[in-house]
């Protein structure tokens, strides 16, 4: 990925950090070694656009002057998850050759469904879900009720950055991976000062209350018995989940 296509490159360079593209060789490597206040971060850089047959069926719609409407939910992406795997194997591979302090993945949602993209994305790297108890309306974020890809690349994550284009705008979040034992090291470098209001840490989400972690060895395609954990961990009663999806319509109107 080169530097007038990086998303990555270029917000670092906002920012005031260096970010130098890491040669090429026959083996699988990360793209990036970036610094900033002597802090060094090892970067691997994913781009998700739309899906072709999507965007194929929206033109042609748009094109016959019918609406296009979908309903796309917002939980663990098996295509997403791949991309995932790979980057945790390129970051492996280059960390043993380039000296560095943190590693993350770079993620950008690209095209009309980039911020779908984005929300799968997190989902997908925290197994989560919402959470609420039936006798009261407010939900929570649950981070790692499902598989997820935080806990099973923990050696190779110390985090994420989730981000999505919208015209000329980036929107980014940085996610931090609790698993990770860099991960404090992460909230508290000189990245993480760019995330004032998009820093993603589950543990003092759940300090202060405002979310819950499945910190449990129960396998989770036990989802019964997961929910009944986190009655037992928060003095819940009669939890139940539920997934957000992203719902859309659009039709071509004539300027």
């Amino acid at each position: 990925m080169t530097q007038e296509t990086s998303v990555a490159a270029q917000v670092l360079a906002d920012w005031g950090a260096t970010a130098e593209p890491l040669p090429t060789s026959t083996k699988e490597e990360s793209d990036w070694i970036a610094e900033l206040d002597g802090c060094r971060l090892l970067i691997e850089e994913k781009k998700k656009f739309d899906d072709p047959a999507t965007h194929a069926a929206r033109s042609a719609a748009l094109a016959a002057g019918q609406v296009h409407g979908a309903s796309i939910p917002l939980t663990h992406n098996n295509r997403i998850s791949g991309i995932v795997r790979k980057a945790a194997g390129q970051l492996s591979s280059t960390a043993g050759d380039v000296q560095h302090d943190l590693r993350i993945l770079w993620f950008t949602g690209i095209g009309f469904d980039g911020e779908v993209k984005h929300f799968q994305f997190m989902a997908t790297l925290y197994g989560s879900t919402r959470i609420f108890e039936r006798d009261r309306p407010q939900m929570r974020e649950c981070y790692f009720f499902r598989n997820s890809d935080f806990f099973r690349y923990r050696d190779q994550l110390d985090g994420a950055v989730a981000a999505y284009l919208y015209g000329n705008t980036v929107t980014i979040k940085l996610c931090l991976n609790p698993y990770s034992p860099n991960w404090q090291a992460l909230r508290d470098s000189p990245y993480a000062k760019h995330f004032k209001l998009g820093l993603i840490d589950p543990v003092a989400e759940e300090a202060a209350g405002e979310a819950y972690i499945a910190d449990t060895d129960i396998p989770r395609n036990d989802e019964s018995a997961v929910l009944r954990y986190l009655e037992q961990k928060y003095g819940l009663k009669q939890v139940m989940n539920m997934d957000m999806n992203m719902t859309s319509a659009v039709v071509r109107v004539n300027r």
